[in-house]
């Protein structure tokens, strides 16, 4: 264990902020300046679209951010010191959800968000840092990333005619 350097909780809070949130409209390292990040992307469709899978057999974009948000709160929970989060995870309960409707939808977006910033918020407070949860803090920031990503594309796929 050891204490977080300023320079790497920095690094960790800006890749967060930008993948979870917004880029910075000047400097960016996962997204292009000012792109939105997953949580002002998701406030952007309709239920109807997050609903929508992008093909047979596909999950819809709701499935998606349902998950992030399964891991998001795993994390939070991890970081205020509760013992065996991971472990006892339910992964496939996260990726059951498949459809909302217009109040579910802005009730995960709102919820998203404030864990997200509560995620940012708690790596900033003082902590001994493990190896193990510096970098699964930092592999959450490439998580959403990953599945920004994945919503973008699939958001090109069901909004086709």
């Amino acid at each position: 264990m050891s204490p977080n350097s300023p320079l790497e909780i920095l690094a960790l809070t800006t890749l967060l902020r930008e993948s979870l949130l917004r880029a910075d409209h000047e400097a960016a390292y996962l997204l292009n300046p000012n792109d939105p990040g997953l949580v002002e992307t998701l406030k952007a469709l309709s239920a109807e679209t997050a609903s929508k899978p992008p093909g047979p057999g596909r999950k819809p974009i709701v499935s998606h951010a349902n998950h992030v948000l399964c891991g998001l709160e795993l994390a939070n929970r991890a970081l205020e010191g509760e013992q065996g989060v991971y472990e006892s995870a339910d992964w496939n309960r996260a990726w059951t959800l498949e459809s909302v409707s217009d109040s579910e939808w802005r009730a995960l977006a709102g919820r998203l968000e404030s864990q997200s910033m509560r995620l940012i918020s708690q790596v900033g407070e003082p902590r001994a840092w493990s190896e193990i949860m510096l970098t699964g803090a930092f592999a959450v920031a490439a998580h959403a990333a990953y599945h920004l990503g994945s919503i973008r594309q699939m958001t090109l796929d069901v909004a086709a005619p």
